[in-house]
C-alpha cells in the first residue's frame, strides 16, 4: 500500500511540497486546505495611516496587493518584508523592498531592521486576527508603530467536513503542517475521532513546538532551500 500525505497549506502552495515527499516515498497526496484568507475593507482613517507611513511592513503575502492598491501616487514608502515571495509580490505591484528578514521570524525581521535603521520613523503592519502584537510591542516604543487587522485567516467548513471524512476512511500515513494555526485546527477535528496513529511533519520550530506542546511528536523538516524556516503567517 502506498503511503499517503495530507498536505494542508491552500492548493496553489502544494507543488513544491509535493515534490518533497515524493522523494520521501510518499506515492499518494491528499489536499485540504486548512485556511482560507478573506480580505477586510480598508477604512479612511487606515488609508490615512497608510499614506503617512515612512515603513510598510509585510510579514505575509496575503495584504500586499490590498495594502498597496491604496497608496496615493507619488507616495513611495519604504517596505520591509518576511520571505522572499512576499517581496515578489511587492515587486510584481510595482514597489520596491528596501529590507528583507534575514530569517522568516518576526524576532529576526525586528532585531535585524533595528541594526540597519534609525528609530523615530512611523510603520504601518498589517495583520490577520491570529497574529501577535510582537512587532508593535517592540518596535512601538521608539517608533510610531500602527498595527491594524486587515485579513482573516478562517477555517473553512467545507474543509472540516472533508477532514473528518478522510481522517475516518484510515488511509492517512502522515500530515504535513507550515504553521501552528493549522495543526490546531486539524487537531479540533482529529480528536473527534478514533486518532489512528499517523506521523506529523512539521516546517518551523514554532509548529513543531506547537505539535509537541499538545502531547505528539513531529518531525522537523527544512525548507526547500535547506534554511530553518520561521512561520510567517501565509504559510498556513
Amino acid at each position: 500500500m502506498k503511503k499517503t500525505v495530507l498536505l494542508t497549506r491552500p492548493l496553489a502552495m502544494n507543488a513544491e511540497d509535493q515534490v518533497r515527499f515524493r522523494e520521501a516515498g510518499y506515492g499518494r497526496f491528499y489536499e485540504i486546505p486548512l485556511c482560507e484568507i478573506k480580505q477586510l475593507p480598508i477604512p479612511e482613517s487606515i488609508k490615512n495611516k497608510i499614506n503617512a507611513a515612512e515603513w510598510l511592513f509585510f510579514t505575509s503575502q496575503a495584504p500586499v496587493k490590498s495594502v498597496l492598491g491604496v497608496v496615493e501616487k507619488g507616495h513611495r514608502p519604504l517596505i520591509a518584508v518576511i520571505g522572499k515571495k512576499t517581496g515578489a509580490m511587492v515587486q510584481a505591484c510595482g514597489f520596491e523592498v528596501a529590507f528583507v528578514s534575514p530569517q522568516e521570524t518576526k524576532e529576526q525581521l525586528v532585531s535585524a531592521w533595528q541594526e540597519r535603521f534609525p528609530s523615530g520613523t512611523s510603520i504601518f503592519y498589517s495583520k490577520s486576527q491570529l497574529a501577535d502584537d510582537y512587532i508593535e510591542e517592540h518596535l512601538g516604543i521608539q517608533n510610531e508603530v500602527t498595527g491594524s487587522v486587515l485579513y482573516q485567516n478562517v477555517f473553512p467548513d467545507e474543509s472540516k467536513a472533508e477532514l473528518a471524512k478522510l481522517l475516518n476512511l484510515d488511509e492517512l500515513s502522515a500530515v504535513y503542517f507550515a504553521s501552528p494555526s493549522a495543526w490546531h485546527r486539524f487537531l479540533s477535528v482529529y480528536e473527534k475521532t478514533a486518532k489512528k496513529t499517523l506521523m506529523f511533519y512539521a516546517i518551523g520550530k514554532t509548529t513543531e513546538k506547537a505539535i509537541n506542546e499538545c502531547g505528539y511528536e513531529a518531525r522537523l523538516l527544512r525548507r526547500q532551500d535547506g534554511k530553518n524556516a520561521g512561520d510567517p503567517e501565509q504559510t498556513c
